[in-house]
C-alpha cells in the first residue's frame, strides 16, 4: 500500500474547525474531510496518508489517515485563486488520527531513519518511500497506540508452546503492519462488523479506537507474495467475535457469524414465552 505526505501550513490555511474534528474523531474513532494533493494525479484510493504542520513552529505529523477517493478538480484552496477560476486537485480522506499540535516533531524528523526523506514538501501529495514509510509508522503508532494486538488468525495454529514458558509468536510482517490496520479501520470505523459493538461506547474511554482486524482470507490461504487491500481484505470485529469466528477452520464467514448471533438473539426473546405456553 502506497503512502503518501500531505502538507498543512497554517498561515496558508486556517483551519477553524480543526479542534471540533479532532472531537468527533475522539468520540467516532474517524473523521472525514477532502484535502488538496498537489498536482498528483497517480493516488489511488485506499492510500495511506500522513499529514505535516510546516511554517512555523511547532512542526511535524500531526495526523494520518486513508485515502478515500482517486484526484478530482474542484475550486481553489487558495480563495484568491479561485476568484480568478483556478482549480485544485483533492481526494476525500478519512483521518484516523489527528492532533493539533506534532506528536512526531520536526526535529525527530531530521534524525536518521526519518531523515532520509525531504519534509519540507512544497505541496501534497508526495509519495514516501517504502523505508521511510515503515519507520514512520513504527514512531507513530508508538505515539497513538494504534498498533494492534495479536489477532487469532495471526497465530499459527501449529506450534505449540509448554505452559509456563517463554514462548514466540512468528507471524507475517505485512498482516502485522500498523498501516495496514490503520487503513481498514480508517475505512470502515471501529465498529464492530458482527456484533455492531463500539468498544468504546461500552468499556468507555480506555478502549478507544480498540478494535480486532480479521482477514477476510485467512492468511494461511494467502500465496506467497500476495498485497493485502486493507479495505478489501481485512474488516474490524470485536475480540468476542473474532475468537468466536476462529473456532471453526476454516473460519466463519462475516454472514456466517451474524446468522448464529441473530438466531440466539432470536431463541432468547423466544425462550420465556415458550416455557409460559408448557405451563
Amino acid at each position: 500500500m502506497p503512502t503518501y505526505l500531505f502538507g498543512w501550513n497554517p498561515r496558508s490555511f486556517g483551519w477553524e474547525d480543526m479542534g471540533q474534528a479532532i472531537s468527533n474523531l475522539h468520540r467516532r474513532g474517524s473523521v472525514d474531510d477532502s484535502w488538496s494533493c498537489g498536482n498528483t494525479k497517480d493516488l489511488p484510493s485506499g492510500s495511506r496518508f500522513f499529514l505535516i504542520r510546516l511554517g512555523r513552529e511547532p512542526k511535524g505529523i500531526v495526523g494520518s489517515g486513508v485515502t478515500r477517493s482517486n484526484p478530482a478538480y474542484g475550486h481553489h484552496w487558495d480563495p484568491e485563486k479561485s476568484r480568478k477560476g483556478k482549480k485544485a486537485l483533492y481526494v476525500d480522506i478519512r483521518f484516523d488520527a489527528l492532533a493539533a499540535e506534532p506528536l512526531i516533531t520536526w526535529s525527530e524528523l531530521q534524525k536518521p531513519p526519518l531523515s532520509a526523506t525531504h519534509w519540507g514538501i512544497q505541496a501534497s501529495g508526495v509519495r514516501l518511500t517504502d523505508h521511510v514509510a515503515d519507520a514512520l509508522e513504527k514512531v507513530w503508532s508508538q505515539r497513538t497506540g494504534h498498533e494492534a494486538p495479536f489477532s487469532a488468525d495471526e497465530i499459527d495454529p501449529n506450534n505449540t508452546y509448554p505452559e509456563g514458558t517463554k514462548k514466540t509468536i512468528v507471524v507475517n510482517g505485512y498482516e502485522r503492519s500498523p498501516s495496514a490496520r490503520a487503513a481498514c479501520v480508517a475505512h470502515h470505523g471501529t465498529q464492530c462488523k458482527v456484533c455492531e459493538t463500539v468498544l468504546q461506547e461500552v468499556y468507555g474511554k480506555i478502549a478507544t479506537g480498540f478494535i480486532h482486524v480479521h482477514h477476510i482470507v485467512p492468511v494461511s490461504k494467502l500465496g506467497k507474495g500476495y498485497q493485502v487491500n486493507p479495505i478489501k481484505d481485512l474488516v474490524p470485529v470485536c475480540p468476542t467475535c473474532h475468537a468466536v469466528m476462529h473456532l471453526r477452520t476454516p473460519p466463519l464467514s462475516i454472514t456466517e457469524a451474524r446468522q448464529l448471533l441473530a438466531d440466539t438473539q432470536r431463541k432468547r426473546r423466544l425462550t420465556p414465552v415458550s416455557r409460559r405456553r408448557r405451563r
